[in-house]
């Protein structure tokens, strides 16, 4: 921290009020990241939660996990690319622009987003957030009813919702990520979000350490700790405990309607939902916020 006192002195001179504002968001940051990496106390029921998955990954052959990992790793990656090919996704980065261009006229591209203040990025990142949990606890709302295409279709319905959303946030914060270096960010970005607590930001770490070494408009630039499914385990073990807990109370009918079903599979996903959005919005926040101050050196 001390390191960067000079070029933090130099950041916020003059009475620019975004900039001190900014550079005390950086400062809760730091302080945010050392004390999850410092304290890493588990509740009891995250120590149950982390056992079993521990337990289960013990349990799968070698073969089997590496085939696993390799199967999600791809299916992320074309996962990913499909939604860029759409037809939403194009039009989602032409809103995006659009609503930039109303704060700041000269903005042409998504990475000129960057040229904005930061609370004006995390206005434009809070609307796609609240977008995204009103859709996340509408689809667990759904899952919450027991029937089996929803109960099916709800791991990968909720992985989607998520994904885009990592997507969408990315580019508010101005990184295109239909640059593969982007791409492959985003997608690391969500694999730290879904893990547990000790794990989260030793990805967080990995992909700082990363970026530190290239230049955003480094299009080519490859990241060395490469992208696993591991996080993969974690989140179906949950997602197999919501919908135990949504069978069990499928009975407990309100009016013919599942309604405690209904109400633990939506508050679960948007649970789930906001813990992963929240997680891209202070990497991408600590992300710009340090290039900035870099930049003053």
């Amino acid at each position: 921290m001390r390191s960067h006192f000079c070029s933090t002195f130099f950041y916020i001179r003059g009475d620019n009020m975004d900039q001190l504002t900014e550079f005390k968001l950086w400062i809760e940051l730091n302080d945010l990241i050392e004390k999850k990496q410092q304290h890493q106390n588990l509740n009891k029921f995250e120590q149950i939660y982390q056992k079993a998955s521990n337990l289960l990954l013990q349990k799968i052959p070698q073969d089997y996990s590496n085939a696993f990992n390799d199967f999600f790793s791809t299916a992320f990656f074309h996962t990913q690319s499909l939604l860029q090919s759409s037809k939403h996704f194009q039009e989602k980065k032409l809103d995006i622009l659009n609503r930039a261009q109303i704060l700041k006229s000269d903005i042409k591209i998504i990475s000129d987003l960057r040229k904005l203040p930061l609370r004006q990025l995390n206005f434009l990142a809070e609307q796609e957030i609240s977008k995204a949990l009103i859709i996340s606890c509408v689809q667990g709302g759904i899952s919450g009813t027991s029937s089996k295409l929803a109960l099916f279709g709800d791991l990968p319905a909720i992985l989607l919702i998520n994904l885009k959303s990592v997507q969408e946030i990315a580019l508010c914060y101005g990184y295109d990520v239909s640059i593969p270096k982007e791409m492959e960010c985003s997608l690391k970005v969500l694999q730290g979000a879904i893990l547990p607590l000790p794990e989260k930001y030793v990805i967080w770490n990995h992909l700082m350490t990363d970026i530190q070494k290239h230049e955003d408009d480094d299009v080519f630039a490859t990241w060395e700790n490469e992208f696993k499914g591991e996080g993969f385990y974690y989140t179906l073990l949950l997602q197999m405990s919501k919908l135990f807990v949504i069978h069990s109370l499928r009975k407990k009918l309100f009016g013919g309607i599942p309604l405690l079903g209904v109400t633990v599979g939506s508050k679960w996903n948007e649970s789930f939902t906001k813990n992963v959005l929240e997680y891209t919005k202070q990497f991408y926040q600590y992300r710009i916020l340090s290039k900035r101050i870099a930049l003053e050196e």
